[in-house]
């Protein structure tokens, strides 16, 4: 089945993904629990297979964001300082 939004522009599109490949900015501030959130995907790849982008069964096409479920934790939920590329993977 063909998806409505290929990994290219998936990428592109929805910066705000948490992956050992993607940082975003809201990734390097402190959780209200004093710990910092880990990467939900080992890469880019797993986080768009685990993703329902609008018109997609399941999510309405007239949303403007990603739902994404099936989250890896690769090194668990939560670390001790921000992640930084190659951070134990």
């Amino acid at each position: 089945m063909k998806r409505p939004i290929s990994l290219a522009t998936a990428r592109a599109q929805y910066v705000h993904r948490f992956t050992c490949e993607n940082i975003p900015a809201w990734a390097r501030k402190p959780a209200p629990n004093g710990k910092f959130y880990a990467p939900q995907y080992r890469n880019d790849t797993e986080w768009y297979e685990n993703t329902i982008f609008p018109g997609e069964q399941g999510h309405p096409r007239e949303e403007n964001h990603c739902m994404s479920n099936g989250q890896t934790w690769p090194l668990g939920q939560w670390l001790n300082k921000p992640y930084q590329y190659g951070m134990g993977v």
